[in-house]
């Protein structure tokens, strides 16, 4: 018993640390070196991307005179 808390809990403190670790290299590679984007400006994109795909098909209906 006292040897499954124990690996229990150093399993819980390691999975917490990966996790905290995770989210900090994203937080500098984000805010501080500016090197990833940060997850509004990805959607933002996304969505730019998405009507620009829409405007593209209709100026294709448009072409083709449909």
């Amino acid at each position: 018993m006292i040897l499954e808390a124990l690996f229990n809990a150093g399993k819980s403190w390691h999975e917490e640390t990966l996790r905290t670790l995770q989210l900090n290299a994203v937080e500098f590679l984000q805010e501080e070196t500016r090197d990833l984007p940060a997850s509004t400006e990805v959607e933002m994109f996304y969505q730019q991307v998405a009507q620009l795909e829409r405007d593209v098909q209709i100026l294709d209906d448009k072409l083709k005179g449909k």
